[in-house]
């Protein structure tokens, strides 16, 4: 994560090839701001890791490229759970959702268009096609969600002040009876 400019590294559990970062800023008044990031995972073989970044390349990044609002993606890959993960940034989720539906079906289709074309120029066999090998997302979509920014109303030191543990109660300690066997 970039905080005014001074990176601090997140850290994704579990997912090797990682580099991740957020945009955020400190604003006068104390408030942190965070720009909401698309978050999906997709279902990439290892076979198929090329075609995947290539199709994304040829479809999803030039059309992002001229979206209002659009601040940067990363693309990255776990090889262990075989899923490709995007992180898209977004100035802001009016932004984002403001996209009509039918500009991102129309962009979908040629990523899977470009995604089949190279699984066959590589050799490489689509996961989830159809007999014809045309017709189905090569790369199916696992998850889709979001990160949202948190935001402090006041500085650190204010938003955490009533979070401290108050003074906890003093232990009482009664002295032991003696046992029956003793009396």
């Amino acid at each position: 994560m970039d905080l005014n400019g001074q990176p601090v590294p997140l850290d994704f559990a579990g997912i090797p090839d990682i580099d991740g970062s957020l945009r955020s800023s400190a604003v006068g008044d104390g408030r942190v701001e965070v720009a909401v990031v698309e978050h999906l995972r997709v279902h990439v073989p290892a076979a198929a890791r090329s075609a995947w970044l290539e199709a994304e390349q040829g479809s999803w990044e030039p059309w992002l490229n001229q979206q209002p609002g659009f601040l940067g993606r990363e693309l990255q890959w776990d090889g262990a759970r075989e899923e490709g993960q995007l992180l898209i940034h977004w100035a802001s989720r009016e932004q984002w959702l403001a996209i009509p539906c039918q500009e991102l079906e129309a962009v979908q289709a040629c990523f899977e268009q470009l995604a089949h074309a190279a699984l066959v120029r590589l050799g490489a066999a689509a996961p989830l096609a159809e007999p014809s090998g045309l017709g189905a997302n090569p790369f199916p979509l696992v998850y889709e969600g979001e990160l949202l920014p948190h935001q402090f109303t006041g500085g650190l030191t204010e938003s955490l002040s009533g979070l401290e543990p108050a003074e906890p109660p003093p232990i009482e300690v009664a002295a032991a009876e003696p046992a029956a066997s003793e009396v």
